[in-house]
């Protein structure tokens, strides 16, 4: 009886385990799944977020042309330079149109980006999506308005009732009489982004539908847009039902945190942010993070004009940092500003800290590629390369990376520094973003009219340039980090070949002359020409799904080139390369096309 009790147990005991080890490994894959589709979501944002660069150039010269050329005042607009007004109006207005329609643009880059086949079938399911949930939920007398119309309301001088759901009050020319509603709810870049997954989903799964003969016009990709609009309509109740809380929620909160005269919440909340954009920079997750603040927090005040820092008589709310900064409202440009010393001075600076930490055999070469890369991170603003130098090899120059964005950052806020970019933090964006940052300076009063000056920010660049290099070369000589050019077998580490042995390589495949052939090449014979399933890229990396990382020589892929390597599971993976990325990508499917 004992032994059949023991036996009875012990199967008992193997089933329990067997499941518990079956219910782990479907956690574990369902969370590479879900971690996986961020990875692709962050790749995705990049082609909405690709054209602001040079939009915001357009925008801020124009906008700065036209401030010089014309006056609004409470009669209207007096143009005082015809000529000069109309070059600007001609440079401003592409730059301006693309802020103006984020949100439909992210509906169309994420439907395009998440489609399995790229194809702009795709993007026009997206946009279908996108404004039909607008004009159901962002228009006024639209369906929130018919769920929560007598829901937390104010009353205008005139006893007509708005909901603080989704209306602000509109004040009279004393400030204080409200003599009505203006209506704010609004999806923003977030319906943008439901819109585009959305899309996508429904897309890949019906873009190869077949239907009777008689119907077979609308099968296979022209049934998508279809069942899109078909289901735009729960998915607009669901957002009529849910998004004017959300909202209501995120005004409150970007009237405390976009605030710098409320210390207390702003200086910490910004700080908080910086700290989690570099800690989530290792797996791509900081471009949605990125989004939120960036695009979709409202963010209300008076709009400031460049240089003169004259207000305009009313607020405004405006969705994201980067919008508003773009329109001169008052409370914007600290989720960006901080970013400026450390791209700008930090990671150059950190950059020239692994160039003297390296031996001294390896220190030309490690100067060729790491002194290249600095160049391009005070330019421009692009870090990754510089970064991925570093992140997965020491963790502890992560941590002190993250903590010192937090401190520049809160250091900005608290001086009410307000300078934006359209793309990254570097010299260019920062020239292009002087004018407006002036004007607001010239609006701060009392001891901020002088501390939010941007010239400042050269100093916090210097002094963020002087905190990384001593920072880093210490933690790296005392802890012998092995950063670039201090390993023991340091090789070439992809930053210079030898030119005749590269000819030969090339010679001996046919092949033409080209570095990112032969940096091609290479990945492909470390991570195996059988192994791959498909070959992306965003910005800086190479975004590869394969049939098993655990094939990928990772001491293959350094030598080959790659500045850092991110395993996100058993079939994704990001390999660092810089801002030619993409020259890699289409040679490494060359390649294989062969």
């Amino acid at each position: 009886m004992g032994l059949v009790f023991r036996k009875k147990h012990k199967e008992e005991k193997q089933t329990k385990n067997g499941n518990t080890e079956l219910k782990t490994a479907k956690e574990k894959n369902a969370w590479s799944n879900v971690l996986k589709f961020l990875q692709d979501l962050g790749k995705a944002l990049q082609f909405p977020i690709a054209v602001l660069p040079f939009a915001a150039i357009l925008n801020r010269f124009g906008a700065l042309g036209l401030t010089f050329t014309s006056i609004t005042d409470v009669t209207g607009l007096h143009i005082t330079n015809k000529v000069g007004y109309w070059i600007s109006y001609i440079i401003q207005q592409p730059g301006k149109i693309v802020f103006d329609n984020l949100s439909l643009l992210f509906a169309l880059g994420l439907a395009f980006g998440l489609a399995k086949d790229h194809r702009g079938e795709a993007s026009l399911v997206g946009a279908v999506f996108f404004l039909a949930i607008y004009a159901m939920t962002s228009v006024e007398h639209s369906l929130p308005e018919m769920l929560y119309k007598n829901v937390l309301t104010f009353k205008s001088d005139s006893g007509e009732t708005f909901s603080s759901l989704f209306y602000v009050e509109k004040f009279g020319s004393d400030g204080k009489t409200i003599i009505g509603g203006i209506y704010v709810l609004n999806i923003g870049v977030f319906g943008g982004i439901i819109a585009g997954c959305l899309s996508a989903v429904l897309y890949n799964k019906f873009k190869e539908i077949k239907l009777p003969q008689a119907l077979s016009f609308f099968g296979g990709r022209r049934f998508a847009p279809m069942v899109g609009l078909a289901i735009t309509i729960p998915i607009a109740l669901l957002f009529a039902i849910i998004w004017p809380w959300i909202q209501w929620v995120l005004m409150r909160f970007g009237q405390a945190v976009a605030n710098p005269n409320n210390p207390a919440v702003a200086i910490p909340g910004t700080a908080v942010y910086g700290i989690l954009n570099r800690l989530l920079l290792p797996f791509g997750l900081h471009q949605i993070l990125n989004t939120f603040f960036w695009f979709q927090l409202p963010i209300n005040g008076h709009v400031i004009s460049p240089f003169t820092g004259a207000a305009s008589e009313t607020t405004e709310w405006v969705n994201g940092d980067i919008n508003a900064f773009t329109r001169g409202i008052e409370g914007s440009g600290f989720f960006q500003s901080g970013f400026f010393p450390i791209m700008m001075g930090g990671i150059p600076a950190a950059a020239l800290a692994m160039i003297m930490a390296a031996k001294k055999e390896n220190r030309k070469m490690v100067s060729g590629f790491l002194g290249g890369v600095a160049l391009v991170s005070f330019i421009s603003g692009i870090t990754e390369p510089i970064e991925f130098s570093f992140v997965f090899i020491a963790p502890l120059l992560l941590l002190i990376h993250a903590l010192l964005t937090g401190i520049f950052i809160a250091i900005t806020t608290a001086l009410h520094i307000q300078v934006g970019f359209g793309f990254s933090a570097g010299i260019i964006d920062y020239c292009i973003s002087f004018a407006q940052s002036w004007g607001f300076a010239n609006y701060a009063v009392d001891v901020y009219h002088f501390t939010a000056n941007p010239l400042w920010v050269l100093l916090l660049v210097a002094l963020a340039g002087g905190i990384y290099f001593i920072t880093f070369y210490t933690v790296i000589t005392k802890m012998n980090i092995k950063t670039p050019g201090r390993e023991d077998d340091f090789g070439s580490f992809g930053i210079t070949e030898d030119k005749a042995a590269v000819k030969s390589e090339l010679n001996n495949k046919n092949l033409k002359s080209d570095k990112y052939t032969v940096m091609a090449i290479k990945l492909i014979e470390a991570i195996g020409a059988d192994n791959f399933v498909e070959i992306d890229n965003c910005a800086t990396r190479l975004r590869l799904i394969v049939k098993d990382t655990s094939l990928i020589n990772l001491a293959k892929v350094k030598a080959a080139g790659a500045f850092g390597t991110t395993i996100l599971n058993k079939e994704a993976v990001q390999i660092v390369i810089g801002t030619d990325v993409e020259h890699v990508a289409n040679a490494m499917k060359a390649q294989l096309a062969r």
